[in-house]
């Protein structure tokens, strides 16, 4: 099994505020559920913490294996996330790792 972590500096536009992007973000990766082969889970959260290190979003996903997350990635629904999502990001990280 595959966990795939990606973290987000949030990009806002006049009127907008975190919350509401966030909205946006947690639908789209909802979105995504039963629609990508090996996709076994996924989630949004927005953090709270007010350091200076922090990130303001966090995705968690779950893959049944390498080749699940390799496809997610080409994935026409994902290109569709991406899309709607990428202009609200600023920077970020990322992290996969393999459990067994």
């Amino acid at each position: 099994m595959i966990k795939h972590i990606a973290m987000w500096r949030l990009k806002l536009e006049e009127g907008e505020t975190r919350e509401s992007v966030f909205a946006i973000i947690r639908e789209t990766i909802a979105a995504q559920r039963g629609r990508i082969p090996g996709l076994l889970e996924s989630e949004a959260g927005l953090n709270f913490s007010t350091s200076s290190k922090a990130l303001d979003v966090v995705v968690y996903t779950v893959f049944t294996d390498r080749d699940a997350l390799q496809g997610y990635h080409a994935h026409p629904v994902h290109m569709e996330t991406r899309a709607r999502m990428d202009r609200y990001l600023s920077s970020g990280c990322m992290v996969d790792y393999e459990i067994a």
